[in-house]
């Protein structure tokens, strides 16, 4: 019975055949499987069709034309081809069959025939396939999709049409400012000025991809507008992508490369007539988008969100956050784990009230690839409200990204690769039923500045006690007890945004003191990394060892062992350090209570060295322990890192004069080590000699580490 199925199937296909020179079906079959790996769909499916047409039945052929449907955007043909292949290939064992039947079905909503389909794929596409990893996501990303409720308070969500969106791909949209009624938008369609280049950003006409201009449209009473390019000024050979405006629309930020994942980012001076510059200045900021870093956001010119992968995150593509002074940005701020996840978050949007974050994730909460999310951040408790999945129908199995609310907060643009749309990505336009009400006021009451809210409140505290985080082993460093005092550190971390976390590890005597250092970094860093997890950016932690130098009480007693005084000793202190300045705020270290018998002089001792002006000698950087005998003959050795380096700087000696510190790096250097450098401290926080120029002022002793 299978010649009737390939009759059905061939009457099918002489709806859609076109005319073609004559060509032989083998000669048809082998350009056509060339251009499909190519991606050249629209060829590869009519080379194939005709094909079809000659030497009906062949399963590979039908499913390479069901695969080129998918692509083109028409999911009930690839679904019919494909379904078909399996229904009367029952033992066929090409993976991406059921690969792309699974794709169409969950493109498609249809959840719970997606999961199985998912499931056949796994069963036949052996252990090396590259795609395989990820199946589990997409089968947890289908449950999630059967959960996902309708967004009540949208109106209706409209693709902008075929005047604006092509075959090819187009994203990115933004509202003019100075324009009423004009968006622009980044557009990789055939004829771009860069041609079509592959992956590595060379010219490949054969198989690359388009590369994207900058085009804007304008809406008039009919509708949108036929989109026209920004001009060859601005549209180049690489890839542009707009950004967003600065200075009440005066600058334009845009982003060119040749690929869309590293480049640079330029901010052109631009008038009210769109007159741009021949040469556009570089974007200077924390960004580095030669390394990856992109989807800015900038809100008031003084606030810039950014998605990266930069060591220490969470995973995938993490959310920052940069705020520019007078002078500079400041250091990037990783937005914490209530807002990122081991997934991919990226296309921030602030919303105007300062305190409203929407952003795109591929976490599993997702009905498919990026969905649209929207976070409240409580600026009385100073943390993010969990994130909300913005529902259907803004949400689809696709990609939906680049979400932004126009002024009124009456309607939102974004861009989606739903399998409705008419290339890889489409814009979209969502209409709500009433005003978004975070687009009503714009409010100087961000989120990263914890601004007070109207009315009356509490006064501020002038101190804050931090326990000490007492421990036997590594096992227990995080207790539910020391996860209490590192969440209290944390909010006030988090409220106090200018200080740097200090995380001090002490130990007993063990053993030898190299031992006791390493045992003490690595406890360091356990702490380090719950405070990460709470949302303090690693560039703000800085951890010691000090392993046990510095005892509070006293390991033998009465020439016997003492562990009630050891217990005490193992313990790992935390506060926060503004060198140079008075934080508004005293913190209290709250070390346990010791008796004069007991206690120790060392704990007392490494706080008065320490407070203020004080010099080490680095000695050496390593990533593993250092074992360097040679070391023991000198004190107060010690260990500093930070969160996610690897990097273990050895320092040894305490000093308050500069010529101190001068002199033990002399012998350092007479016992090898070359490399030996005095550091200056404040507050236990090492400064750089740049640093140390402006603290000059204050610190008129730091001159000779200056001049040294």
């Amino acid at each position: 019975m299978i010649w009737i199925h390939t009759i059905r199937i061939a009457a099918l296909l002489l709806l859609f055949v076109p005319d073609l020179p004559a060509q032989k079906p083998a000669e048809l079959k082998k350009s056509g499987e060339k251009l499909f790996a190519g991606g050249r769909w629209q060829e590869a499916y009519t080379l194939l069709n005709q094909y079809q047409q000659e030497k009906p039945g062949d399963f590979s052929v039908l499913t390479r034309i069901g695969i080129c449907h998918y692509h083109l955007r028409q999911p009930d043909k690839a679904r019919q081809f494909l379904e078909y292949v399996v229904k009367n290939n029952p033992s066929g064992n090409d993976a991406d069959l059921y690969l792309y039947l699974a794709l169409t079905l969950h493109g498609q909503g249809e959840f719970e025939k997606a999961i199985p389909a998912y499931k056949s794929f796994l069963r036949v596409c052996g252990d090396k396939h590259p795609l395989r990893a990820g199946i589990a996501d997409r089968i947890r990303r289908c449950v999630s999709g059967m959960e996902i409720m309708p967004n009540d308070g949208v109106a209706l969500v409209e693709n902008l049409g075929s005047r604006v969106n092509s075959g090819g791909d187009d994203f990115a949209p933004l509202l003019s400012v100075n324009h009423p009624g004009r968006l622009y938008f980044a557009s990789a369609r055939e004829g771009s000025s860069g041609g079509r280049r592959n992956d590595e950003g060379y010219d490949d006409p054969e198989s690359g991809h388009w590369c994207s201009d900058m085009y804007f449209t304008d809406q008039k009473v009919s509708g949108w507008e036929k989109p026209a390019p920004l001009g060859s000024l601005l549209n180049t050979p690489r890839y542009e992508v707009a950004l967003g405006f600065g200075s009440k629309g005066k600058v334009l930020y845009f982003f060119r490369g040749f690929t869309l994942y590293s480049g640079e980012i330029v901010a052109d001076t631009a008038g009210l007539k769109d007159e741009y510059a021949v040469k556009p200045p570089a974007f200077i900021s924390p960004m580095r988008p030669e390394e990856g870093d992109g989807a800015p956001y900038f809100f008031n010119d003084t606030i810039l969100l950014f998605a990266s992968r930069r060591a220490p995150g969470y995973g995938g593509l993490d959310l920052y956050i940069a705020i520019r002074s007078d002078s500079a940005w400041s250091e990037p701020q990783n937005l914490g784990p209530s807002i990122n996840s081991p997934y991919d978050e990226t296309t921030p949007f602030l919303a105007l009230d300062g305190h409203t974050l929407y952003f795109s994730s591929n976490r599993t909460e997702s009905m498919g690839g990026l969905d649209i999310y929207r976070a409240a951040f409580d600026i009385e408790k100073g943390t993010w409200q969990a994130p909300v999945n913005v529902g259907t129908p803004i949400n689809s199995p696709g990609d939906d990204a680049y979400f932004s609310l126009a002024a009124d907060g009456r309607s939102a643009f974004f861009s989606s690769s739903r399998l409705a749309g008419y290339g890889e990505r489409d814009i979209y336009v969502a209409y709500f039923k009433e005003r978004q009400e975070e687009q009503g006021q714009e409010s100087q009451a961000l989120f990263v500045t914890a601004g007070k809210k109207s009315g009356a409140r509490p006064a501020e505290p002038t101190q804050a006690t931090i326990p000490v985080l007492l421990y036997d082993d590594d096992q227990t460093v995080i207790t539910p007890e020391n996860l209490q005092a590192i969440d209290a550190l944390a909010v006030l971390a988090r409220r106090y945004q200018q200080a740097t976390v200090l995380i001090t590890a002490h130990t007993d005597e063990t053993g030898p003191a190299k031992f006791d250092l390493y045992y003490g970094i690595k406890r360091a860093e356990m702490v380090g990394k719950a405070l990460m997890e709470r949302g303090i950016p690693a560039t703000r932690i800085r951890m010691l060892s000090c392993g046990p130098n510095y005892p509070v009480a006293r390991n033998i007693l009465n020439a016997s062992p003492n562990p009630a005084g050891q217990k005490m000793n193992r313990r790992i202190e935390m506060t926060l350090v503004d060198a140079g300045e008075a934080l508004p705020l005293e913190i209290i270290v709250q070390r346990p209570p010791v008796s004069e018998l007991m206690a120790a002089y060392g704990a007392k001792y490494f706080e008065e060295n320490t407070t203020g002006l004080s010099y080490r000698v680095e000695v050496a950087n390593a990533r593993q322990i250092l074992t360097a005998d040679a070391l023991a003959m000198f004190s107060d050795i010690l260990i500093e890192s930070v969160p996610g380096s690897g990097i273990y700087q050895y320092t040894a000696g305490l000093f308050r004069q500069y010529d101190k510190a001068q002199q033990l790096r002399n012998e350092l250097k007479k016992q090898g080590f070359a490399d030996a450098t005095v550091i200056a401290y404040i507050d236990g926080i090492r400064v750089s000699k740049a640093e140390a120029v402006g603290l000059l002022k204050k610190y008129p002793e730091l001159a000779p580490f200056i001049r040294g």
